[in-house]
């Protein structure tokens, strides 16, 4: 065995005597007893909101990728002796959303027989050599090279029997004669990150086998085709006969895919909504670190997985649970709710005693009474999305009004935090002040998302709206009467000093019986907006078909390993809880360099106290000094060196060359 790479392992050739030991397996009590449930319920509904995410991500950049294969399999790889065609793509300033585009057109492009994609990044192209080094090993599918250039350069043989060095672009050539290939697409992802001259150089070369090779370029540009062309040189820039093409911008695609986290469509099916705590939170994260849409995704299902795998009650989410599937330990635990309670003290307040009664006696009829309020719950928070839509039309027919984007008026309804908000007041005021052609257009786009009481008075006043429009002589639009236009500025004189005041002007008949339109209008919108508009997290049993908790985001996503390390070892105390290192009673401090505390956390506090120079012979005199004299040497020695050994391994000092005896430190806490 010691010079044997592997072996075959027979389980047959066991000795039948041998007992075989098994892991002892505890039935599941208690709140665990319905976790293989609720697994296969995250499942099922992850599974749906997954389809319609990855449908989605295929769907943003289609419009894009359709254009740029059609300009492959159309235009000409050679349009003119010396240049090549080439597509220059508008990527935009995020980065992280590069990959999945190219990957999309690598696999659009590969999957026609006469052509492949050949993706190269900044990081695979450190030099001119290994650029070519994995444009030919990519292109020709075969194993990747190593990127040191000390090495040997390997080589293998050609149909010629030639022997050729992996960089020679003759390697490629003759793939290219073998499959019979009309396109050998180059994207450069991120050209921005490309050294210019390399990129230049790179561009010159693959031209000059342009009358061998049919190669066609990708340029993927964040910034703007001026600073792109800047990067290059005169002679490179010449080579280039490109397109441009626009992609859908980060924001945007951002928008849809949270628009695809809260759908419309799905009223009366059990859902999880995302609370607004744990959406802002993954949209901040997303706006501030540039992250691609996988990483957005990834968030969503996360909190999936949180809520369904550490909430026990997240069974209840399921239409078909029964009474005999659960145990009781989730009927106190759901009578034990925050929002339960609170709903009982409101039940008790209005005067209904039997009910709480029931429900706190009666497990069938709590049950009951749970599927009822979950469902009048996802119908009341698709109520609050389709007052979202209703908004967004609101505000982009008014274009005086500051436009909020869609995502955050969602966070900010499914906070409750909308209604009687600044917001809400300006686009009122704007509303009072719209003319009869913008309240028109309003109404004709409101009433297919409307329902209920607010469609019946939108049709209303739309057909009254129609027929006062076709009164009118002029053709002109309607004003109401708190349009400026129809406001006159009177100036008058007292005691030497000029008074304005504003007057309003007499309005025709026109005008008056459009602003008795349009304040109905605007009286509906306020009652629609103050009955649904609610706080979410104020209905009851709230905690199961939502998840807003952050905290299991923020330590996942945002995580600081580097002080949690240094509060482990300054105070090892709050993480192993033992007697020794207790902070003193009435101080509140913890006893620093005690003998009792790990020896890796009492070489890091003196080296804390150090300088950025620190003497071995020094730090090991203080370190046998705190372990205590009587100490057997050998194990003080060992524990020292194990524990400047991980200081050296955590990153916090190395040694130095001026002086082998000292150590320089790297890093300060909190620094």
């Amino acid at each position: 065995m010691d010079f044997q790479t592997c072996y075959a392992y027979d389980p047959a050739a066991r000795k039948k005597d041998v007992v075989v030991k098994r892991r002892r397996i505890e039935p599941l009590q208690g709140l665990q007893t319905s976790w293989p449930l609720r697994r296969s319920l995250y499942q099922r509904l992850w599974a749906k909101q997954q389809a319609r995410l990855k449908n989605l991500l295929l769907e943003i950049n289609e419009s894009t990728i359709s254009q740029i294969s059609t300009f492959v399999e159309t235009t000409d790889p050679q349009p003119a002796p010396g240049r090549v065609s080439s597509a220059i793509i508008l990527t935009g300033p995020s980065i992280a959303s590069h990959a999945l585009l190219f990957s999309q057109l690598s696999q659009r492009i590969g999957h026609t027989d006469q052509s492949v994609s050949i993706p190269l990044t900044s990081a695979l192209a450190p030099n001119l050599k290994t650029l070519l080094k994995n444009l030919i090993s990519k292109g020709t599918s075969s194993s990747a090279q190593s990127d040191d250039e000390d090495e040997v350069d390997a080589v293998r043989p050609t149909k010629k029997r030639m022997r050729l060095l992996n960089y020679d672009l003759q390697l490629l050539y003759d793939y290219v004669q073998e499959q019979n290939l009309s396109r050998v697409v180059v994207a450069f992802q991120d050209c921005e990150a490309f050294d210019g001259a390399l990129l230049s150089d790179a561009i010159e070369l693959l031209t000059r086998w342009q009358d061998r090779i049919p190669f066609v370029f990708f340029f993927g540009v964040a910034t703007s085709i001026e600073n792109f062309s800047v990067k290059l040189s005169k002679k490179a820039t010449r080579c280039i006969q490109g397109q441009r093409f626009d992609v859908v911008k980060a924001e945007s695609a951002l928008e849809q895919v949270t628009e695809a986290l809260y759908p419309l469509s799905e009223s009366g099916s059990p859902r999880l909504w995302l609370g607004p705590g744990i959406c802002s939170a993954t949209l901040r994260r997303q706006r501030e670190h540039i992250q691609s849409l996988d990483a957005f995704v990834d968030s969503a299902q996360y909190a999936y997985l949180s809520h369904f795998y550490a909430n026990a009650l997240s069974i209840f989410l399921d239409d078909s649970i029964k009474l005999a599937d659960i145990s009781t330990e989730h009927l106190e635990a759901l009578r034990n709710l925050p929002s339960f309670q609170q709903h009982m003290e409101m039940l008790l307040e209005d005067g209904e005693a039997s009910a709480p009664r029931r429900l706190l006696d009666s497990d069938e009829y709590l049950l009951e009474y749970l599927k009822l309020q979950t469902t009048v719950g996802s119908e009341s928070l698709e109520t609050i999305l389709s007052t979202v839509e209703i908004i967004v039309v609101l505000q982009r027919r008014h274009y005086a009004l500051h436009q909020q984007l869609k995502s955050n008026l969602l966070v900010d309804a499914l906070a409750g935090q909308l209604r009687d908000s600044n917001f809400e007041k300006n686009l009122f005021m704007c509303l009072k002040k719209s003319n009869s052609e913008a309240l028109l257009l309003t109404l004709e786009e409101m009433l297919p998302i409307t329902s209920g009481d607010l469609h019946n008075t939108c049709s209303r006043l739309l057909k009254q709206l129609d027929k006062l429009q076709a009164q009118q002589t002029d053709g002109g639009a309607l004003r109401s009467e708190q349009d400026v236009h129809n406001a006159t500025l009177r100036t008058t004189v007292v005691a030497k000093k000029v008074e304005l005041s504003k007057q309003k002007s007499t309005l025709t008949k026109g005008d008056a019986a459009y602003s008795e339109i349009l304040n109905e209008f605007v009286e509906a919108l306020k009652t629609h907006f103050d009955a649904v508009l609610i706080d979410p997290r104020a209905l009851v049993f709230n905690e199961i078909f939502m998840y807003d908790l952050k905290s299991p985001h923020r330590d996942v996503f945002t995580p600081k390993p580097r002080g949690a390390i240094e509060r482990a070892l300054a105070s090892p105390h709050d993480y192993l809880d033992c007697e020794c290192c207790a902070p003193d009673v009435g101080t509140g401090e913890e006893n620093t360099l005690a003998s009792t505390q790990p020896s890796t956390a009492i070489l890091y506090q003196l080296y804390l106290e150090g300088g950025a120079l620190m003497n071995i012979a020094d730090l090991r005199t203080a370190f046998v000094t705190i372990l205590g004299d009587d100490q057997d040497e050998v194990l003080t020695s060992a524990l020292f060196q194990r524990s400047l050994a991980e200081l050296k391994y955590l990153g916090l000092v190395r040694g130095t060359r001026k002086k082998a005896d000292h150590v320089m430190k790297i890093s300060w806490k909190g620094v």
